[in-house]
């Protein structure tokens, strides 16, 4: 017990340390995504590019499958595609989020949870970009406009605290065992097709029993609802606030357990 309570408060330095760091991570989250457009024209932009000609096709496609107008559908696959490239992103990157650092983890005394806020600096960046678009869509449909919507502002801060604890507890399982980061990548693709991004649960009655049991529908649904019109979703934020309090919990036993074996996983 003596050593569990040790490596907790050595965990709550870390954090700490991390946090007035914070110079560090985010210029570090910056210059991942700089090299990875370094030498294109249009550079980060293709995120923005790439997201609106995903929604202009799809819709245009199978907005027709829809009982929502064009305006509706469009704005409800914007805003839960957007929302799920964010949660995927964070898993995925969530599991390299040591090996991908593995060289300053070794060569470096810099605190993990460094590397844990770099991959959630680089992703909220790239979400930011998606949810320009879509306020650029708000503007554009002026009819749309609610004072409700401001609470999507608690679900965006929700995510937050969701990426990090998801990220505490998968950056260093998928270290042991690097079987893991494949297979949540095949969980999340099928997740994709089981989550309410591109469809209704009210189309059918077995899709809305498949949306009632995927706790990612009420993830998206705390910044999709009120985005919509529809107000404060009091169910999703019950589910989503279960789900963080024992998130939170698992992620902070997780780092507090395994801080000082992850330099042998590397």
């Amino acid at each position: 017990m003596e050593r569990f309570l040790h490596r907790v408060t050595e965990s709550q330095r870390d954090w700490l340390a991390a946090a007035r760091m914070w110079r560090l991570w985010t210029a570090l989250g910056y210059e991942d995504l700089h090299e990875r457009y370094r030498r294109s024209v249009l550079g980060i932009t293709w995120l923005v590019a790439s997201f609106a000609a995903f929604i202009l096709v799809y819709t245009v496609v199978f907005g027709h499958v829809s009982q929502l107008s064009a305006a509706d559908y469009t704005l409800y696959v914007m805003i839960g595609f957007g929302a799920w490239n964010f949660i995927a992103s964070i898993v995925a990157e969530g599991c390299t989020a040591y090996t991908g650092s593995g060289n300053w983890i070794q060569g470096t005394a810099i605190p993990y949870p460094v590397f844990i806020l770099q991959v959630l600096f680089r992703n909220w960046l790239m979400f930011l970009l998606s949810l320009l678009v879509i306020l650029a869509t708000l503007l554009w449909l002026e009819d749309h406009w609610r004072w409700s919507m401001l609470w999507a502002l608690p679900g965006l801060a929700a995510y937050v605290f969701t990426a990090l604890w998801l990220i505490a507890l998968l950056a260093p399982v998928c270290a042991r065992w690097r079987d893991m980061h494949h297979g949540v990548q095949t969980v999340m693709r099928l997740l994709f097709f089981a989550t309410p991004i591109l469809w209704l649960p009210a189309q059918r009655e077995q899709l809305a029993l498949m949306a009632h049991w995927n706790v990612l529908t009420y993830f998206i649904d705390i910044v999709r609802a009120p985005l919509l019109g529809q107000g404060l979703p009091v169910e999703s934020w019950i589910v989503v606030g279960a789900v963080n309090a024992i998130g939170l919990v698992a992620g902070w036993f997780a780092y507090a357990v395994t801080r000082d074996r992850v330099v042998y996983w590397l």
